[in-house]
This record gives C-alpha cells, structure tokens and sequence, in this order.
C-alpha cells in the first residue's frame, strides 16, 4: 500500500504554526510572570506599609505593655484596618506568639501555628508566603517595639494567594487577547507563505522534486554532450560527467569554481547582457577544440544565468567530413562532366568533319593535360578531402576560363595541429572561392595556390589577380558581415579567420604592387607552438 505523503504546503503550515505557537507561550509566560511579579511586589509593599503602621501606633504599643485584656483593643483596631486595606488578615501577636487579634474570633489568644518566625523574633521585618491556619498567602511579618527599643511583640499581615493570582489574570487578560490575534495572524501568515513557496516551486513536492533532480542528473550524464550551467556570475552551478571529460577535471572540481576557468573565452556576458543564444561557438579547452551554444536561462523575464552545451568538435567533424568529401567529390564530377562534354562535342565534329588525326589529338591532349596535373597534386597532398576540392576548384577555374596554377613546391603529407579535414576545406575553399569571384571581371584572370609545409607548421598563400581590398576596411575584413562585395556578403572571410584563430594560427592579406590581392595563412602543428607568418 502506497504510504500517504504530507503535503509541503501543510508541512510548512504546520511547522511555522508550531513555532508561533512556542514563541507566543514563552513570550505570555514571561508577560504573565513579569505582572504576577509586580502585584506580588506591590502586594508585599502594601503588607509591610500596613504592618509598620500597626507597629507604630501608640495604642498596640500601650495595650501589649500593659493591658490585662490586650486583645479587646487590639482586635477591632486590627479588623478595622483589615477590611480598610483589603488584607486578608491581620494578626497582632506578643513575644510568646500568642494572638491578640485574629479574622476568626475564637482563635484570639490561642497559640501561632508553627512557622517560620525567626527573624521577626530577633527584630526583623521580612515578607514570606506560607499557610497557616488560613489559606496559603503572602506574608508581611513587622516587629513591635516599645518606646524604648525593646520588642513586645510584632504583627502579621497577608493576602491571600488566589487573590493575588485572579489579580494576575484579570491584568492579563489583554495580553492573552493579543497572543491569541497574533497566533491567528500567524496561521493566516503562515498559509499564505506555504501557498507562495508551493507556488514557487510550480507546486511539486520535495519528493517529486528529488525525482526531477535525479532524472536530469541521469538525462544529463547519458547525454554524449558536455552541459554545463551557470548563474549571471558566470559560477558554474550544474555539471555533467561528458563536459567534465571533455575539461580534464573531475566534476566536483568544476562546481562551484567560474567557467573562465576551464573555458576562456566564451563570450559569456554577451549571452547574458543581450539574452539571446550564441550558436556553433568554436572554442579551444586545453589540447581540445570544441562546438558549443550558449543559451540564456531566463525567469520571470530576467536572465538568471545561462546552460552551455559542447561537443569536441573532432567527433562532429568526422561525420561533416564524411559529407564534405562527398559534396567535394560531386563537385569534382560535376566540373569534369561539363568539362569532357565540350571536350566530346569538338570530338564528335571532328570526326564528321573527317579531321581524325586532330580528333585524336585532342584526346590525347586533354588526358595528358588533365591526368597531368591530377597525379602530381596527388603525391603532394595527402589528405583525400583537401585533394578532391583541389581538384573541383581547378576544374571549375578552367570552366570559367581562370588560370589556375599550382605553385611547383605546394605539399602537404599531413593535417597540422587540430586541423580536420573539414577545416581546411573551409579554408582553402573560401580562399579559392573569393579568388575566383575576385578574377571574374578582371583582365587577367589568375589564380595561384601555394601550400608549404616547414618544421613548425603549414603555411598557404592564395593570389588573385582581382582589384585591391580598400585599405579602409583593414582587419575588419575578417569580421562577418563586413565585405567590399556588397549586403548579404562577408561571411567567407569570417568563417576562415574563425578557424585559423582557434586552431592559433594567423592570417593576413596585402595588395600587389602589380594588381591582385595575396592572403596568407599560417597554422602551426603544435598546439601550443609559436605562431609565425607564412613568408
């Protein structure tokens, strides 16, 4: 049988009311205590007043000296007083402690009973709280003394307890009235703050919640993407075993420490100051280039932190690669078709035309030229990707009647650093690609590759012999959006500085002296190598 859960809301309802409820007990109990203290004090003070009054008074005095019959002075003086003052009694009594005077007649000149009387007997006034033949009260004892200074007796005045303690409720009785308004107060309150927490919560309770929390904990470890999430600090508040993987670090060692830390350069505050997502943000984490997207979390309108997923970019490349090479080679194809169906065509006319030694000719002269060409770039590029679009973008820059020249020392035996394939298709693709747009319109339509592998890393140089870049527009080039071509352009240049910068290599672009434009990539093969220029 399924056990039956106390809601959060009531837990809370409970838990303050019970509180209140403690608080305002000790608090009356201390207010009670703090007013049956004074009337007991004031109730005491008057004792002594009245005792000390009756002490005084030459009359109590005469009688005890020297009347046979004392007590039939002395009782109705006492009474007298008695019913004047409100005392419960007053009892006047002789050193032998026999009554002179006494509320219950038939008690006058009988014995005290046995209390404790010793100061009283050497002289002293003192106030105590003892029953005797009456109710339990609250006693003042006051020593008598003759002219002379010798103790002839003393009297005893009370009040009775329970009067003292209907005192105490009738005084607090308006602080009985208010703990009960606050102690209802405190239920409402306490209602209301229980309704807001639930509501705070969208109304789930703390085990459901515990549910939740383990759940994302197991989505998120099963994701084979790094997630993290961090507050508007940039603290990282949520960590899952991939992004701890991916950073080198063991997932406690990440909590709680600032993102800067293991990932630098995120643009981060962009995120949260703009509230909109970053997307496909390349960055480099220690020997690891990874992809990531920063999207904002935002509560009740306001960015309260962000949630930044990541993957190492070599496991997506593998798979855009896959892809490129694909495309490259349809390319390839495609550039070949049209090229050897021309080709085909002057064949064809030839052979009706008779010319069959020309058309032979021709043949074999577009096979030379094309295998030519095709066998050396393949001993000099050893990456099959990077080959295939060589081999498209020359095939194409002959379709458009661009000189496309290969420069005698271009190689490349291997990929340098983190560079993917995909990468330098990026790169040597948007490169060739705005040389051929540069070279369109120009008079001399050229177009010459370098790419040079040294010691320390690959250096490329593509020239064109296009129009000048307007020195106006500098490094700024580089930035996306920004180009000489006109709107909707300017996104080539940006996605190859992209990837030469997180892979630490440089880029750069001069006009020639003659016409035409030269860019200039270096990438070195150690990660953390020393930059240089390509020269």
């Amino acid at each position: 049988m399924k056990k039956k859960r106390i809601s959060l809301q009531y837990k809370i309802m409970l838990l303050t009311v019970g509180i209140v409820c403690l608080a305002l007990t000790l608090a009356g109990a201390f207010v009670i205590h703090h007013i049956y203290q004074e009337i007991q004090d004031d109730i005491g003070s008057r004792a002594l007043d009245i005792g000390r009054s009756i002490a005084e008074m030459p009359q109590v005095r005469e009688n005890i000296l020297h009347n046979h019959h004392p007590s039939d002075v002395l009782q109705p003086i006492a009474e007298e007083w008695r019913k004047s003052t409100g005392a419960a009694f007053i009892v006047i009594s002789n050193m032998n402690q026999i009554r002179l005077s006494h509320p219950t007649s038939q008690n006058v000149g009988t014995p005290l009973t046995s209390l404790y009387r010793e100061p009283v007997l050497k002289g002293q006034e003192y106030m105590y709280i003892a029953k005797g033949s009456l109710a339990p009260s609250l006693r003042a004892n006051v020593p008598i003394f003759a002219v002379g200074g010798q103790q002839i007796g003393f009297v005893s005045v009370g009040f009775y307890i329970n009067d003292i303690y209907n005192q105490v409720l009738e005084g607090g009785k308006n602080v009985l009235y208010a703990l009960l308004i606050a102690l209802a107060l405190s239920i409402i309150g306490s209602a209301l703050v229980a309704k807001n927490i639930k509501k705070a919560i969208y109304g789930l309770e703390p085990y459901e919640i515990a549910t939740m929390f383990r759940e994302n904990e197991a989505t998120l470890d099963a994701l084979r993407e790094g997630v993290l999430a961090v507050d508007v600090n940039g603290t990282v508040r949520v960590v899952n075993n991939e992004a701890a993987a991916i950073i080198g670090k063991r997932p406690e060692e990440i909590f709680g420490q600032p993102i800067a830390n293991f990932i630098a350069q995120l643009r981060l505050d962009l995120v949260i100051d703009s509230g909109k997502p970053l997307y496909d943000y390349e960055q480099r984490v220690n020997d690891v280039i990874i992809l990531a997207n920063v999207v904002p979390t935002i509560v009740d309108d306001h960015v309260v932190g962000a949630v930044i997923a990541f993957r190492d970019r070599t496991e997506i490349s593998r798979l855009a690669e896959e892809m490129t090479g694909v495309h490259r080679f349809v390319d390839l194809l495609r550039a070949q078709t049209h090229e050897f169906k021309n080709k085909l065509h002057a064949v064809a006319g030839l052979i009706q035309l008779g010319s069959y030694e020309q058309a032979v000719d021709l043949i074999i002269e577009s096979y030379d030229t094309n295998q030519g060409e095709f066998e050396k770039l393949r001993y000099k590029i050893k990456d099959a990707v990077t080959f295939g679009l060589l081999v498209g973008k020359m095939s194409r820059a002959r379709e458009l009647g661009i000189e496309f020249i290969v420069t005698s020392d271009t190689a490349m035996q291997s990929l340098p650093g983190q560079l993917t394939s995909g990468d330098m298709v990026i790169i040597l693709g948007n490169l060739i690609e705005n040389a051929t747009e540069a070279v369109t319109a120009a008079k001399s339509k050229t177009i010459i590759l370098r790419i040079r592998e040294e010691e320390a890393g690959v250096g490329i140089m593509v020239q064109n012999s296009g129009p000048w870049i307007d020195e106006s527009l500098g490094e700024r080039i580089y930035a996306r959006g920004i180009s000489g071509k006109g709107a909707h352009r300017g996104y080539g240049l940006a996605l190859v500085s992209e990837k030469v910068k997180v892979n630490n290599g440089l880029i750069s672009h001069y006009n020639l002296p003659d016409g035409g434009v030269e860019f200039k990539v270096w990438i070195p093969y150690c990660n953390k190598g020393e930059n240089k220029e390509e020269n």
